[in-house]
Formats: structure tokens, sequence, C-alpha cells
């Protein structure tokens, strides 16, 4: 995107100036509420189930509208949020995928301050060019393209001003808000898992160890990351070899043969599958088209890796035992685990187990699915319209089941079918099978002694 269409002279960085904002977004939300609670008393039955799509997407037209003036802690939790189906409706992940381009950028002005006090010099002293305009502007940072004095282009993220600091008065506010969206008990849980991460994702040389991580795991043949420059970074500001490629939108507007679209296809799965059964249990935990690139030569660009969660060993270990468990339908496996993951809680009411049962049921045959078969075609319509009609199916529930490490997960799961279901490829899905069943194999040699 070009900065110079869209400069923001005024930044909304201080508690006051920020809690305004949130304060009109608490307004908005709360007079769509209002309308929709006279309207179905006035209106009875009739056309309940449209009013509520539209009472669901006025909510996240106007949480989008202000959270995005916001940038920071509020749009990142919006985002990770929309894309949990059991968190939030999913008229909030339609209108929340925006929010990755479309952020309006810091003014030239302020991103050389923001560079002059992360590094200690202004942008023309650290680099021998650096461009002005944003060629990326997220929700905690926006990136500009510069080269170093050895002549090798780099990306440079410039973070926002007061995003840490603000990280504790934007949650509090923003929760007042995301109570009237969901009821849940173990809402506090959430907030402080997403709070924990956007403490990491803030510390941009944390996020350089990240790039170097996974430039050391998983850089092969067909992915491509980008490697931090140490010399050029601080917690504000981060350096990185430039990565080129295009964006999902980009490449598919050149009409990839289907031998292309499978290739891409093929290197997104086995580069999320060879995360979640590694021993680090680490994962690039924001799977959206924004962070892959598709380049000329084959190779599957990975960029931003402030989002990256290390899942707990139980936790993993009785995710891939609950893939088990659903691959061979072993119901005296399944039920224990589904406690042990806080899928189904004692303190439910016997309805409310019923229907978190049968919910479960069938979100975990459809996940699954494409495992028991050796090739799966994820151009296959009928496949995404379960997977819709189940996350539709979730966002009706009054409260938000699980863990809450399943923020992140689902980050990953859902992040993943979206873009399969834009690329349509067909996979090789026999691999990962294999490499999972001995994960598990070995998982459960370790419990065994």
């Amino acid at each position: 995107m070009s900065g110079s269409d869209n400069q923001n002279d005024t930044f909304p960085a201080t508690k006051m100036e920020r809690g305004k904002i949130f304060a009109k977004t608490g307004l908005k939300v709360g007079s769509n509420y209002a309308r929709y609670l006279k309207d179905r008393v006035t209106k009875g039955k009739a056309g309940a189930e449209e009013r509520k799509r539209d009472l669901n997407t006025k909510n996240a037209k106007d949480l989008y509208k202000e959270f995005t003036k916001l940038r920071g802690t509020a749009l990142k939790l919006a985002q990770s949020m929309s894309m949990d189906a059991s968190m939030l409706p999913d008229e909030f992940a339609e209108v929340m995928a925006d929010a990755q381009y479309r952020v309006p950028p810091m003014n030239k002005a302020l991103v050389r301050k923001r560079v002059r006090d992360g590094l200690g010099q202004y942008p023309e002293q650290a680099f021998t060019a650096f461009t002005p305009d944003a060629i990326a502007a997220a929700s905690l940072g926006q990136v500009h393209r510069a080269e170093l004095d050895n002549g090798n282009d780099v990306a440079v993220k410039v973070q926002y001003p007061n995003v840490r600091e603000t990280i504790e008065s934007d949650l509090s506010m923003a929760r007042t808000i995301f109570k009237r969206l969901i009821k849940s008990p173990n809402l506090d849980d959430y907030f402080a898992e997403v709070r924990d991460r956007l403490r990491e994702e803030t510390d941009y040389e944390n996020e350089a160890e990240n790039i170097a991580f996974f430039a050391d795991q998983y850089e092969q043949e067909g992915i491509l990351t980008p490697r931090p420059v140490q010399a050029h970074t601080s917690e504000t500001v981060l350096t990185m070899t430039f990565v080129e490629g295009e964006h999902l939108e980009e490449f598919l507007d050149g009409n990839p043969d289907a031998a292309t679209r499978n290739h891409f296809g093929q290197l997104l799965w086995d580069f999320i599958h060879e995360q979640i059964a590694s021993d680090y249990r680490t994962l690039h935990a924001d799977a959206h088209p924004g962070n892959f690139l598709f380049r000329d030569d084959g190779r599957l660009g990975v960029i931003d890796f402030g989002c990256v969660k290390t899942f707990p060993q139980t936790f993993r270990d009785n995710m891939l035992r609950l893939y088990r468990a659903r691959i061979e339908a072993d119901e005296e496996a399944l039920v224990p685990l589904l406690y042990d993951l806080d899928i189904l809680r004692e303190d439910m009411s016997a309805d409310t187990r019923d229907r978190m049962r049968h919910f479960f049921d069938r979100f975990g045959s459809l996940i699954v699915e494409p495992y028991r078969h050796d090739t799966f075609d994820f151009g296959d319509p009928s496949f995404h319209d379960e997977l819709h009609a189940c996350f539709r199916a979730a966002s009706e529930f009054r409260e938000t089941p699980g863990s809450p490490h399943f923020i992140f997960l689902n980050k990953v799961l859902v992040g993943l079918f979206n873009l399969l279901s834009k690329l349509q490829p067909t996979v090789d899905t026999a691999r990962s099978r294999d490499l999972l069943d001995r994960t598990v194999d070995r998982i459960e040699a370790r419990e065994k002694g």
C-alpha cells in the first residue's frame, strides 16, 4: 500500500485519547443491541436469523472502524478473537480480515522519530536508503523497505507509539466491550493468554529470535524465511533481510495452473504439520494471507514471526491424542480427552454438555476428514461449506469452550483452511498423516516409560 495516500497525522497514543475511542465504540455496540432487541420485540420471530446476522455484521464493522484508528492491542485482539468462531460470530472474521491490509500508516515525521527512538539514529543515518512510505501497515507496526551499507535489501518494521505501554489499559477497556459480545466463564483466561502473547509480539528483539529459530528449523528447499539483522534491531524497530514474492491475491490474479497451486498448497500444508509434530511445539500462529509470499522460484516465503506460540506439552500431546481417537472412532479415549481439554466440563448442564459434544463430534470429524484420504481436494466446496456451517454453529454457543490455548491453535487451523480454500490445491495428506501418527506413537511410548 502507499503510505503517501493515507498519512495519519493524529495517532491516539495516550490512555485518554484511546479511552475516548473505546467509549465511542462501546456506545455504538450498545446502540446496535438496543435496536436489535427492540426489533425482536416488535417483529417477533420473522426474519430473526437475518437480524442476528445484521447485528453481528454491524458490530464487526463498528469495531473495525474504531479499532483501526487505535491499532495496537485493540486491533490485534479483535483480529485474534475473530479467528475463533467460538469466541466471535463468523461475520467478524469476514470484516476483520480487511484489517490486515487497510490500517492507516504513521506519517513520515513520526516514522523518523520512532526509528531514532529505537535505533538511536534517524533512518537516513542508520540505512543507506530508506523508503519513507510504508509497504505494509498492520495492527502493531508498519514495514518499510531499506538498504544496508553492504548493499543488502532489508525490511524494517517500525512499531506504533506506546503499543507495549497500553496493553493493560487497552485490554481492560476492550473487555467491557467484548463482554457484550461473548458470554463465557473463562473470558479472563482468554484475555490473559492474548495479553501474554502481545507482550511477546511487541518485543521486536523477541521476534528477531523467533525469525532466527524458524530460519534454522524450517528454511529448506521449498521454504524461505528472512534473517534478522541484529545490529539494526531493538525492542521497537526490527530489521530483517527482505523476502520478495507475491501475496495470495496477487498470485491468484496471475491465474496459476493447477500444478502450481498444488505445489504451494503442499508447501503450506507440510510447513504447518512439521511444526505441530515437532518436539519444540512452537507454531507460527498467524496464518493469514499477508504472512505468506508466493515466489517465482517455487519457494514459499514466510514472514512476520511476532505471533509465535509454544504450546504446553500436555496440551499439544492431548490434541494429537484427540486426533487419533477421532480417526479411530475410539470413544473410550475420546471422552476423557474432551474433559482434559476443557471442551466438556463437569459444571456444565447436561443439555450444554450434549450440545457441546454433538458440535465437537461434527467439527472434529470434519477437521480429520483430509487425513482419511491419501490426497485431499481443498477446492471441494462441500468441505468449506460444512466448515463455514460449523463456524456459524459455534458462534451460537453462549459460552466459550476449551482451553485458552485454543485461541491460537484456531488461528492456525482457520487461517490454513482459509488460505487453502482460496488456493484450491489438491494436497498429499498421507505424509502428514504418517508424521502425526509417528508423533502420537512417540508420545505414547514416552508416557509408558
